[in-house]
C-alpha cells in the first residue's frame, strides 16, 4: 500500500474494541443466536445499513473533516472490490460508502478499515455522526482560519465516549471557516463559525438546526468562544440532547424538535445549565490536542486545488486508487471529500496541473464535468429502503436533457424522499421525491424547492413552490436554465406550468420512474434504519377516503372508493402495494384485521363491498357509518406510527394465542430496545397488570440487563429472577404497588 498510513483522525481505543467485537456479534446473528432486531440495534451504530437488495448492506466510513490519505483510499478501493460492488460513493457529509456487502463479510470490511486508520463507528444510528468542515478549509482566501484541526479534535473527543452512540437521534456537527458557510453550519445540530476576536481564534456557535422532515435553521447560542472551548460546547449540547430529546417518538427525536418545543430562549438556558455543570465538574474525558494538521502536509507556494467532478458521487474503485496515486505524486498528500459529492486534490503546484489533468483523463469516468449545473442526488429507491423515487435516474435524465451547456453555478439537489440526504432544503433548485395517485395509480412526483440561503446569521430554508411529475422535471430545468440562471418567480411560473396535469391524459410512461421498466410502486419499501416513513403516501389514501365520504356519501361508488382507499392506506407499512381491489382486501384482512388492529366486523364490510361491485348487493347506504368508523380507525393507526412503521397504540381487539392463553402470564419483549427506553416501556407494561402479578421482561445482554432490574428495585418493585437464555435475559418482576 502506497503512502503514509498515520491517520488524520485518531481512532479511540473504545472504537477499536467495538470494531473487533463486531465479528462475534455477526457470527451469533448468522447462527440464529441473536434476533434481527437486536442485531440491527448493534450493526447500525457501527455504520452498517441494510440496502434494498435482499441480503446486501452498505458500510459508511467516517472521513473526519473530509480528509483522507492516498493509502486509505487504496484500502477502501480494495475492500469495495473484494466485498462490495466495486463502486465507491461520496456522501453529502463527506463520508465514503461501500455498497452491496454481504452481512457475513462486513466484519472483514470493518477490520480492514481499522488497519488503515479508518472506522465506520457512528456512521449510522442514534450517534455522533461525522464531524464535517469546509470543503476548502486551509486554502480558502476568505476563511478566518483553517478549521480542519478543530473538526478532527471534536470528533476524537466525542468518539472516545460510548454514550455518544446511544443518543435520542443522530447528532451532526459542522465547522465553517467563514460566514459564507460552505459547510452548512447554519443548519446543523451544532455549528461553529470561525472568527478572530482581538487576535484570538474562536467561534460563534449555533445550535438546533437540521434538515430532513420539518427542517429548521439553527439559533445562535454563543457570540464567541475561544477555540479551546469547543469540547465543552459539544459536550453540553450532547447532554442537553440526551436529556431532552424525545426517545419515545423517532419522528420528533432530532435536536431541532427540542428547540421547537421549548423555544430559543429556553433552549439556550438549558445549554447554559449544562455548561455551568461542566465548568464545575470538568469534562468527562480528556480533551485531545488540536493538532496543526496542515503543517504535516505542507503545500507548495502558490499551489492550487484540482476538483474532480463525480456524477452522483460515484467513482469506480480502481479509479479511486489512481486518484490516490496522483495525489501522492503531485499533491500535498491529502484528498478531501466535499459536500457536493466531489473530490479535491489539494496542494498541486501550478506547473503540475496539466500533468494531473492528463493523468485524470486516463480514468474510466469523466471527472471534468460538462459545464452544466452541479447535480447532487441521493442513492434513492434503487438501494435505500426509505427511497420513494429513483433520484439518480432523474439526475441522469436532467444531465441528458441539458447536454453540453455553458458554465452554470446553479446547484440542483435531488432527494428521493423527505430525509434530505441530498440537502434539497438548501438548494438553488431542490427536488423532493413523493408519490401521488393519479386516476387511481401511483405516479412519481417531486416537490420543487427554491430560494435557500446558507450564511451565518441570515440563513433560510428553501421554499416549496409546487409539485411536478418526475417525467416533466428535465423539461422544467432546461427551460429554467435556458438563460443560465433562474429566479424565484420564473421557477414558480414554470412549476405551475409543468405541474398542471388537469387538462390532459398523461401517457403511461408517466407512471414509470426513471430507469425502471415496472410501473411506479412502493412495494419492497420497508421501515428504514434512519427514521422517516411513508406518511405522505398513507395520507393520500386517507384523504381520498375522507373526500369520497364528503362528496356524496349516499352514492355507492363513493362509499366503495372510501373502503378501498382505507384498506389500501396502511399496506405500504408492510412493504405491499397491491393493485387489484381483491388483493387490497386480502392484504388488509391478513395484516390489519386478523392481528386485531381494526374490528373483526370489517371483514364482513369488505365482503359486502365486493358483493356490491359484483352486482350481488343493491346498495352500500346502510354501511356508511361502518365505513366512516373504519376510516377513522385507519387514520388513528396512521397517526400512531413510529419511525419503524410500527403502531404505538394497542390493537382494538386482542387475539389470544396459545402462548398467552394464561391471563396470569405477562411478557414484554424488549430485545433491541436501548436504555433508558426499555425501562420506560417495561414500566408501562408492569402498570397494566394487577398488583402481585409477574411481568417477564426479555432484555439484551449488557447495559440493558444491568440497568432495568436495578431501576425496578429502586422503585420498590420485586425482581423475582434474572435468568440468561441464549443471547438474551428473562427478568421477572412482581408488581408490588
Amino acid at each position: 500500500m502506497s503512502g503514509s498510513i498515520e491517520p488524520i483522525l485518531h481512532i479511540p481505543e473504545t472504537v477499536r474494541e467495538d470494531t473487533l467485537n463486531y465479528r462475534g456479534k455477526v457470527e451469533k446473528f448468522l447462527a440464529d443466536q441473536t434476533s434481527a432486531v437486536a442485531f440491527r440495534g448493534y450493526r447500525v451504530p457501527m455504520g452498517v445499513y441494510e440496502q434494498r437488495a435482499e441480503g446486501k448492506f452498505m458500510v459508511r466510513i467516517r472521513i473526519g473533516a473530509g480528509l483522507v490519505l492516498p493509502a486509505q483510499l487504496e484500502k477502501i478501493a480494495q475492500l469495495s472490490k473484494a466485498h462490495g460492488n466495486g463502486i465507491v460513493h461520496i456522501t453529502t457529509r463527506q463520508d465514503i460508502q461501500i455498497h452491496e456487502v454481504e452481512i457475513g463479510e462486513t466484519p472483514d470490511v470493518l477490520e480492514g478499515l481499522l488497519e488503515a486508520g479508518l472506522s465506520s463507528r457512528g456512521g449510522g444510528g442514534n450517534t455522533v455522526r461525522n464531524v464535517t468542515a469546509c470543503p476548502r478549509a486551509g486554502i480558502c482566501p476568505d476563511e478566518e482560519f483553517d478549521v480542519t484541526a478543530h473538526s478532527i479534535a471534536t470528533a476524537e473527543y466525542l468518539l472516545a465516549d460510548r454514550s455518544s452512540f446511544n443518543l435520542p437521534r443522530k447528532y451532526k456537527i459542522v465547522f465553517s471557516g467563514c460566514p459564507a458557510d460552505c459547510a452548512f453550519a447554519s443548519v446543523a445540530d451544532l455549528g461553529f463559525f470561525a472568527h478572530n476576536k482581538d487576535g484570538v481564534k474562536g467561534f460563534a456557535v449555533y445550535g438546533g438546526g437540521g434538515l430532513g422532515s420539518n427542517p429548521g435553521v439553527a439559533v445562535k447560542i454563543e457570540d464567541f468562544i475561544e477555540a479551546s472551548e469547543i469540547f465543552e460546547v459539544a459536550e453540553a449540547i450532547k447532554r442537553l440532547f440526551d436529556k431532552h430529546g424525545d426517545r419515545a417518538n423517532k419522528h420528533k427525536a432530532r435536536l431541532r424538535y427540542v428547540l421547537a418545543r421549548v423555544g430559543a430562549d429556553e433552549f439556550i438556558e438549558l445549554y447554559r445549565q449544562e455548561r455551568d455543570t461542566l465548568n464545575a465538574e470538568g469534562l468527562p474525558y480528556k480533551a485531545p490536542e488540536i493538532r496543526d494538521i496542515a503543517s504535516d502536509y505542507p503545500a507548495p507556494k502558490g499551489s492550487v486545488t484540482v476538483r474532480l467532478w463525480l456524477k452522483n458521487g460515484d467513482i469506480p474503485a480502481d479509479d479511486l486508487t489512481t486518484v490516490g496515486q496522483i495525489t501522492a505524486k503531485y499533491g500535498q498528500g491529502l484528498v478531501r471529500t466535499t459536500q457536493l459529492q466531489d473530490i479535491h486534490i489539494a496542494g498541486v503546484a501550478p506547473e503540475d496541473v496539466d500533468k494531473v489533468n492528463d493523468e485524470l483523463k486516463k480514468l474510466s469516468i469523466n471527472v471534468f464535468g460538462d459545464g452544466g449545473p452541479k447535480i447532487v442526488a441521493c442513492t434513492g429507491a434503487a438501494t435505500c429502503k426509505l427511497g420513494l423515487c429513483l433520484s439518480r435516474g432523474l439526475s441522469d435524465a436532467i444531465s441528458k436533457k441539458l447536454g453540453q451547456t455553458k458554465d452554470c453555478d446553479t446547484v440542483i439537489r435531488i432527494s428521493g424522499c423527505p430525509n434530505s440526504c441530498a440537502n434539497h432544503y438548501i438548494a438553488d433548485i431542490g427536488f423532493q421525491g413523493k408519490a401521488k395517485r393519479v386516476d387511481g395509480r401511483l405516479m412519481p412526483f417531486y416537490d420543487v424547492l427554491v430560494d435557500a440561503r446558507t450564511v451565518e446569521g441570515d440563513a433560510r430554508l428553501a421554499e416549496t413552490i409546487g409539485a411536478v411529475p418526475a417525467k416533466r422535471i428535465p423539461d422544467l430545468v432546461a427551460e429554467a436554465l435556458s438563460n443560465g440562471t433562474a429566479d424565484k418567480e420564473m421557477l414558480k411560473s414554470l412549476t405551475a406550468k409543468y405541474g398542471d396535469i388537469s387538462a390532459e391524459s398523461l401517457p403511461d410512461d408517466f407512471y414509470h420512474d426513471y430507469g425502471s421498466d415496472e410501473p411506479f410502486s412502493l412495494a419492497g419499501r420497508g421501515p428504514g434504519e434512519c427514521g422517516a416513513g411513508v406518511m405522505d403516501v398513507i395520507k393520500l389514501d386517507i384523504d381520498e377516503a375522507k373526500d369520497a365520504l364528503k362528496s356524496s356519501p349516499a352514492a355507492g361508488e363513493n362509499v366503495y372508493r372510501a373502503i378501498v382507499a382505507s384498506a389500501r392506506a396502511l399496506l405500504v407499512t408492510v412493504g405491499l402495494e397491491p393493485k387489484k381491489d381483491r388483493e387490497i382486501f386480502a392484504a388488509f384482512s391478513e395484516h390489519l384485521i386478523e392481528p386485531g388492529w381494526v374490528k373483526s366486523t370489517s371483514a364482513q364490510l369488505l365482503d359486502d363491498a365486493i358483493d356490491w361491485r359484483m352486482g350481488d348487493r343493491e346498495s352500500l347506504d346502510d354501511l356508511l357509518h361502518q365505513v366512516q368508523e373504519l376510516t377513522e380507525r385507519v387514520e388513528k393507526l396512521f397517526l400512531s406510527l413510529d419511525a419503524g412503521l410500527k403502531f404505538k397504540i394497542e390493537p382494538i381487539e386482542r387475539k389470544v394465542t396459545a402462548e398467552h392463553a394464561d391471563e396470569k402470564t405477562h411478557t414484554a419483549d424488549l430485545r433491541g430496545v436501548a436504555c433508558p427506553l426499555n425501562f420506560v416501556k417495561a414500566k408501562l407494561e408492569l402498570e397494566k397488570i394487577e398488583v402481585g402479578a409477574v411481568l417477564d421482561v426479555l432484555l439484551d445482554e449488557g447495559e440493558s440487563v444491568r440497568n432495568v432490574p436495578a431501576s425496578f428495585a429502586g422503585q420498590g418493585q420485586e425482581v423475582v429472577e434474572v435468568k440468561e437464555s441464549g443471547d438474551h435475559f428473562h427478568v421477572k418482576v412482581r408488581r408490588k404497588k
